[in-house]
């Protein structure tokens, strides 16, 4: 079997662990095809869960757009924003000025697009550190020289998420050719994918529950049936 039918068959996490032990030889072949296929099809499962995950918190009445506290965003994101020709443009920019991107960030920006899930709902706690991955166009505003490598942000900090001064945001130093990459400055210190994974399968977009010891209800509701990737 080639890669993308044992990922379709569930070695999910096995598939993408041997492509980020290849680093920089996932560029070549027969790697390259295969892993780009293999990073489409996770992040078209990946697209699909946050609709999912979208759709039923608008059914158990989430306001997207207002931090816990009801104060207004001072911008507009939608939940989910699918990919465009305005997105392709600018990764292709932020490539040009920076290097190669992780085949799965490419990925997400082309199957998925951009979510955020900031937001509020009156029963809830805040510190939820709602799920969000900025657009390219944010990536690119986010861009800055470390001391060592460029550090992109990719989505706010979890005390920025709930409207508090906060850190660095999340995201990834480049250049980075690899399949993968880690999401730094997330408390969980995973690699995106199984960020991904931890943060929407587990926690149903709401990773900052992780370690909390409280009940939340709504958990159960957001998380069921949702695709493995």
């Amino acid at each position: 079997m080639n890669y993308l039918e044992r990922y379709q068959n569930g070695e999910y996490e096995q598939v993408w662990n041997e492509f980020q032990n290849l680093e920089a030889q996932i560029r070549k072949e027969p790697y390259y095809s295969q892993a780009q296929e293999v990073a489409a099809e996770t992040m078209r499962r990946v697209r699909r869960n946050c609709e999912r995950i979208i759709s039923r918190l608008h059914n158990l009445g989430y306001v997207f757009g207002t931090f816990p506290d009801g104060t207004r965003r001072s911008y507009r994101a939608e939940p989910l924003s699918l990919p465009s020709n305005q997105m392709q443009s600018d990764y292709e920019e932020l490539e040009g000025e920076a290097g190669p991107l992780p085949l799965s960030l490419t990925a997400f920006w082309q199957e998925v697009g951009a979510v955020d899930l900031v937001g509020m709902h009156p029963a809830w706690p805040d510190g939820l550190d709602p799920l969000v991955v900025d657009p390219p166009e944010g990536a690119l505003s986010f861009l800055y020289d470390d001391g060592e490598e460029l550090f992109v942000g990719l989505a706010p900090d979890d005390l920025h998420k709930d409207n508090t001064s906060g850190g660095d945001p999340y995201g990834l130093q480049l250049p980075n050719p690899s399949a993968d990459f880690l999401f730094m400055y997330e408390r969980h210190n995973l690699f995106f994918v199984p960020y991904l994974r931890f943060a929407i399968l587990r926690w149903g977009g709401f990773p900052g529950l992780e370690g909390r010891g409280i009940q939340f209800d709504p958990l159960d509701s957001l998380i069921a049936e949702l695709e493995p990737f």
